[in-house]
């Protein structure tokens, strides 16, 4: 997720549709705050950019031949707005 946060994904840790669907997009994140374990082949990845935070569900893909035995295969965001999710002064 780093990669893909500096702008900079490669095709060694992301699926060819991912690099696709975010060639135009520049990230602004700031930090990773959270990442959390869903099951063997998803997470919830959670970043705060200048607007605030944003929880992404990566779906992985698993294999021996990718360089940490996944890549990413799916990324969806939205932005954390729930009351009892991050606010300021807590």
């Amino acid at each position: 997720m780093q990669e893909l946060f500096n702008n900079n994904p490669t095709e060694k840790l992301f699926h060819k549709d991912v690099m696709v669907a975010v060639k135009d997009h520049k990230f602004g994140v700031e930090a990773i705050t959270l990442v959390k374990v869903i099951d063997s082949l998803s997470c919830d990845v959670v970043a705060k950019d200048n607007k605030g935070f944003v929880s992404y569900r990566v779906a992985l893909d698993k294999s021996t031949k990718f360089p940490h035995f996944h890549r990413i295969l799916d990324i969806k965001g939205q932005k954390l707005e729930s009351p009892y999710q991050w606010r300021a002064g807590l």
